[in-house]
């Protein structure tokens, strides 16, 4: 198990909360794109 501090957590939290924010669409988007990085040497 891994322990975190409240600063860790309140990060977490607002990671989070931002993501859920986000569009679905926005997400698959982004994912298109970082999968062109990988393919390209």
């Amino acid at each position: 198990m891994i322990t975190l501090s409240a600063d860790e957590v309140a990060l977490l939290r607002s990671i989070l909360t931002a993501l859920r924010a986000i569009k679905v669409r926005d997400i698959d988007k982004a994912l298109v794109i970082l999968s062109k990085f990988d393919h390209n040497p």
